[in-house]
């Protein structure tokens, strides 16, 4: 193995892993979707396609983008599983870097990171997280990244650290950062140009998985059962019309379902707008962050009506939490750094 050690920020999230590491002075980035299910796949059909197939234990996994028998990982234990393992030693293949020794920095949800009650460290869940991703994974026929050392850092509020810091903002300013994942609806209120964090606030029960299982239910009732990973690129290219019917075997369904994914995607929104509204009734600014900003942009906007421009959808609101850890861990220094240069193989909602 190289014996090169290497820096990966890496926000493991539920749906999507987004990797992002320094390579020759420019910012990498690429998306890698989960979808996992046990057993081994055989050897792929035509020359050149990878077989990912793994071994935890005693347990057989592989990675298969399309199977309905995926293994579902919008759950908070998901943090601490087999498959958060398998997730993030999938994504570091995915970088197209030699296997060699690293060093990650990865991500625990608000509410999991800190006490809600005290907005301290939570030292148990976060050395659960190290101890984890430090377990003894094996890849059939190939060579895995060994990780030899772990950093946890919480998600959300780091994902809006470089629009504070170019935003003169002053030390009064309230930010509220509401990021919408797969699984987590994570909320915190910075002050200044994060000077503080005044309040936190999670929700384990909103999530994009409320549209993505909602939309798995409807495409088996049109005979069309998919794994989460092909419903959730319906949800996103679902204006795209030759995409939609390529994923739904029943055609005469295809009004219908569009029609209430719409409505699920509303019903996220409102929900969400809802629970920043009730945490953060007047911030000064808002940032949206997260594989579900997209969907909530519009509900939150109408929520926070009078701030008009300062409801910011950060720019690749998916990756931008692991582009920023990347950033501010960089031995080089952000300053120093060229514009990101995106490889997203993957993409939530």
């Amino acid at each position: 193995m190289n014996q090169m050690r290497k820096k990966f920020a890496i926000d493991d999230g539920s749906t999507n892993v987004k990797i992002s590491w320094i390579e020759n002075g420019s910012l990498k980035t690429v998306v890698s979707p989960n979808s996992f299910r046990k057993d081994w796949k055989s050897a792929a059909l035509l020359r050149g396609q990878s077989v990912y197939n793994y071994t935890i234990g005693t347990t057989k996994y592989t990675y298969d983008a399309t199977s309905d028998k995926a293994l579902s990982t919008t759950h908070i234990d998901y943090q601490y599983d087999d498959l958060n393992l398998l997730a993030v030693h999938h994504a570091l293949l995915q970088t197209g870097v030699a296997p060699c020794d690293v060093e990650v920095i990865v991500t625990l949800p608000i509410t999991q990171f800190y006490n809600p009650d005290d907005c301290q460290r939570n030292e148990e869940r976060i050395e659960a997280k190290r101890k984890n991703l430090m377990r003894d994974i094996t890849l059939n026929k190939g060579e895995l990244f060994r990780i030899v050392d772990v950093q946890v850092m919480p998600e959300s509020l780091p994902a809006a650290l470089s629009h504070l810091l170019n935003s003169s903002v002053n030390e009064f300013t309230k930010s509220l950062v509401i990021d919408c994942g797969g699984t987590t609806l994570d909320m915190g209120i910075i002050v200044g140009e994060f000077d503080d964090v005044s309040a936190i606030y999670g929700n384990n029960e909103i999530g994009v998985a409320m549209v993505t299982d909602a939309t798995r239910k409807l495409l088996a009732a049109a005979d069309s059962d998919s794994s989460y990973l092909v419903a959730n690129e319906l949800i996103k290219r679902r204006q795209d019309l030759d995409f939609v019917k390529s994923v739904i075997n029943d055609e005469s369904r295809i009004d219908e379902i569009l029609e209430k994914i719409e409505i699920k995607i509303q019903e996220l929104g409102d929900q969400v707008a809802y629970e920043a509204k009730k945490f953060a009734k007047n911030p000064n600014r808002v940032y949206l962050v997260g594989g579900g900003a997209h969907l909530i942009e519009g509900a939150v906007r109408e929520a926070y009506a009078t701030l008009g421009e300062r409801v910011i959808s950060i720019e690749n609101p998916q990756s931008a939490l692991s582009r920023e850890i990347c950033l501010y861990h960089s031995d080089a220094g952000a300053r120093d750094i060229e514009e990101p240069l995106m490889a997203e193989v993957g993409e939530d909602a």
